[in-house]
């Protein structure tokens, strides 16, 4: 805003002129105050000529050419005249044309020559004033205006000058000061109103300017009462951005932002004209709000209609749109507008926070590692603030340590993961976030019931905090606390439906309280007769949903079949039992009918104790157990089996258990057997495992001269070497293959040693989190009786959960 407080003076005639010269003069100027500055200028320029010593003829000239907004031409004609004998109007006004020109020194010495000449007029201080503040000298012009302000405490002007100052120093602040001064001293000022509406609005106080808009209804255009609604709407964007005690009004602020927009709109969204930049601002901050408001949907197609219409979009609405299209679960699009976003805004770590967890979704680990190791390297450790000797820490490079931690556990190095989140710890111990993290990957470790008591403080102590709360349920779904686990999902269900680690977990529950179908089929062929020359196998196990929480009836079967030199075998043990689980025990108890071997009935009871999160131990008692031999199961021999096992887990990656077994049969024999395992992670990648299993089985038999291959005493060694590899994952969907190469010993009691050796190959088909399918051929070779014989075995796993 511009402002001119100066009136020019014009030369009274001089008599010695003649009354034609006068007469020229005096029209000149009327010409120039009609807008007829050519045919002014034109009388002027051949005054000048017929009187180039007459300096009320320049001056009257000068002036009139400053009307004209010729300021260069005034200027340069006043090197012709004497400055200290010029008229002061004249003076004045190429004061104004110096400061318009740019040229602030120049238009400060004149306002000085006018201030020295009239003392008590205020206009050439205001000119002086308003100098500086072109000149970006507003610390001189502050303190000037200061003292205006208390010399002329009710001079309007002098507050026009306080409000340009602040227009041009960008503070609205000032601005609204000096605007609600002239509106005390008249009401009915305006452009003060105007400027104060405006102000207001910059200044973020939306509801003030609204509040203004209805007081100075005709102070501001249609345009300028958009702006504030769309501000008011970009205001509550941002307030529901914020966390509030009472989940239920975390949209509350985002509701009235969609509602001020559709106010400022009053159109069809999907047919707007996206060609008014008015628009394209109303629908730029639509789609935040739809994000925000997790109506993902309807963002994605809002910015759909900005590419179709090809319109420039701002980098933080492309970001949003790619957040939208990442909990859509269509990450190539996501990454696209990341990029873009990026492209726009190279600032924005947030923008890259969230292309990380793309890549991440898109199983590109290599380029979400390089792209957080970037980060890592931009930002500094500390954060030293200008005029504080204190350094702090970055919370933002802690950030990203924390998500190159993560990453790590999305790629199954969870040691690694463990190992980063517990140094992060140690760092900043009293950070939950940081606490929270460790505790999930605690969880993933095998170790709830430590994730559990960690997340069980602190959502005590931030109970707004979501991952905690959603980490601890996940932590008693882990040790069958159902009843628990239940009501907590219930309850984070109840206040944050969209979170999508919320529907996460309640899928995860939802998934626990459906049918499970498991089977276990397979067919071999031998190159001996020990074990049958041909065989194959199927069980299965059909679960009822939970009654109860903990209980869950099953139907199961088992069938073997084999050939044997001396004929067929075959058993079908179908059956029915009850399971029973909760955080310390899983009991079963199964009834199942031999047939057609009429062994009578099988009856089976199984006993699991979790002692912590490393230790269980386990039991198996089985009358007329199904595990008998099939060879001797189809002489008639049946036989009674006890077990007692025991497993130390000490991680993800490392194990060990041990099994003692005694089976007592009816034809006199009794075997004895311990079976020992070690299972070690040798290489951890995100898309490879290689793990060494390490099995050693030995086994004594009191009666040898049996219908069935029975050893007077054995020992079996084996290492296998386990190489899992993914070879395409989309969100649960996934694909891998499976090899193991196993070698080993065995020895037989009156046979000798011999060796051993398998090879089995297996793909691994995962639909989703209800239906998976394993299928595979293994090839192996094994001594019986001092023949080696040699197998190939065909086999299929299945896990339906409905």
């Amino acid at each position: 805003m511009l402002f001119n407080y100066s009136t020019p003076l014009f030369a009274v005639e001089n008599n010695s002129l003649s009354t034609s010269v006068s007469e020229s003069r005096r029209l000149a100027l009327v010409a120039a105050r009609e807008g007829r500055f050519d045919e002014s200028f034109i009388t002027f320029e051949k005054l000048i000529k017929d009187f180039p010593d007459d300096v009320g003829i320049k001056a009257d000239y000068i002036v009139v050419l400053t009307w004209a907004k010729k300021n260069l031409e005034a200027l340069n004609l006043a090197k012709s005249i004497d400055l200290n004998t010029a008229p002061t109007y004249c003076v004045n006004a190429l004061a104004r044309a110096a400061r318009d020109t740019g040229k602030y020194v120049q238009a400060l010495q004149l306002y000085e020559l006018v201030i020295q000449r009239e003392p008590n007029n205020l206009d050439p201080v205001l000119g002086k004033v308003l100098t500086h503040i072109d000149a970006g000298e507003f610390d001189v012009a502050s303190s000037n205006l200061s003292a205006l302000r208390q010399n002329y405490p009710n001079n309007i002007e002098v507050y026009r000058a306080l409000s340009y100052l602040g227009q041009q120093a960008q503070q609205p602040v000032i601005v609204i000061d000096a605007n609600t001064h002239i509106l005390e001293l008249n009401n009915k000022d305006k452009d003060a109103a105007r400027a104060l509406i405006i102000a207001a609005r910059e200044a973020g106080a939306t509801t003030q300017a609204m509040m203004l808009v209805e007081k100075y209804p005709d102070a501001v255009d249609k345009n300028e009462v958009d702006k504030i609604n769309n501000d008011a709407a970009a205001l509550y964007i941002a307030w529901g951005l914020y966390s509030v005690k009472d989940p239920a009004n975390r949209f509350a602020d985002t509701d009235k932002a969609l509602a001020k927009l559709d106010g400022a709109c009053h159109c069809d969204w999907n047919t707007l004209d996206l060609g008014l930049d008015k628009n394209q601002n109303l629908v730029f901050d639509r789609i935040v709000a739809l994000r925000n408001r997790y109506r993902m949907q309807e963002a994605i197609n809002q910015y759909e209609q900005l590419v179709r219409a090809q319109v420039n979009t701002p980098a933080y609405v492309l970001s949003a749109a790619g957040d939208a299209y990442l909990y859509k679960r269509m990450p190539e699009e996501a990454l696209k507008a990341y990029d873009a976003s990026i492209a726009k805004d190279s600032s924005n770590i947030e923008t890259k926070f969230s292309k990380f967890y793309t890549l991440v979704e898109l199983e590109r680990f290599d380029d979400a590692n390089s792209l957080i190791d970037s980060l890592s390297k931009d930002v500094p450790r500390y954060r030293a603030r200008t005029k504080n000797p204190v350094i702090r820490p970055n919370e933002t490079k802690l950030e990203i340590d924390s998500k190159a931690a993560y990453l790590l556990a999305y790629g199954d190095d969870l040691a690694g993961a463990e190992a980063k989140f517990q140094a992060l710890s140690n760092t900043g111990p009293m950070n939950h976030d940081v606490e929270a993290s460790l505790a999930e990957v605690w969880r993933w470790r095998g170790w709830p019931e430590k994730s559990a008591l960690q997340m069980s403080k602190a959502t005590h102590d931030y109970p707004s905090e979501i991952l905690p709360k959603t980490i601890l349920a996940n932590s008693h779904l882990d040790l069958r606390d159902w009843r628990v686990a239940e009501a907590e999902i219930q309850s984070l269900v109840n206040d944050y439906p969209e979170n999508a680690s919320v529907q996460e977990l309640n899928r995860r529950l939802e998934l626990h309280n459906r049918r499970q179908l498991t089977m276990d089929a397979f067919t071999s062929q031998s190159s001996g007769s020990a074990l049958g020359s041909r065989s194959k196998g199927l069980s299965a196990v059909l679960y009822s949903s939970p009654i109860d929480y903990n209980y869950r009836a099953f139907l199961g079967t088992q069938y073997e079949y084999a050939n044997y030199p001396e004929g067929v075998g075959h058993a079908f043990f179908p059956g029915f039992g009850l399971e029973y689980t909760n955080r310390d025990w899983r009991l079963t108890g199964a009834v199942s009918q031999a047939i057609p071997t009429n062994n009578g009935i099988t009856s089976t009871l199984t006993a699991e104790y979790r002692v912590n999160d490393y230790w269980s131990l386990a039991s198996l008692l089985d009358i007329n157990s199904s595990q008998m031999p099939l060879r001797g199961l189809r002489t008639g021999t049946s036989g009674d089996l006890v077990n007692v096992s025991s497993t130390y887990r000490w991680s993800d990656l490392t194990s060990a258990s041990i099994l003692a077994g005694y089976m007592n049969m009816d034809d006199g024999n009794q075997r004895e057997m311990i079976n020992m395992g070690f299972d070690r992670r040798l290489i951890t990648k995100p898309h490879y495992k290689l793990t060494a299993h390490i099995l050693v089985d030995t086994s004594h038999n009191k009666e040898v001269d049996v219908g069935y291959f029975n050893p007077a005493s054995d020992v079996d060694t084996k290492i296998i070497l386990d190489n899992e590899l993914t070879l395409w994952r989309r969100y649960e969907r996934s694909f891998g293959h499976r090899l193991q190469v196993g070698a080993g010993q065995y020895w037989q009691k009156n046979f000798g040693t011999g060796s051993t050796w398998s090879v089995s190959y297996e793909q691994q088909f995962k639909w989703d989190d209800a239906f998976e399918i394993d299928y595979g051929v293994e090839r192996s070779r094994h001594p019986y009786d001092g023949v080696s014989e040699t197998a190939t075995q065909f086999f299929a796993r299945l896990n339906l959960l409905f």
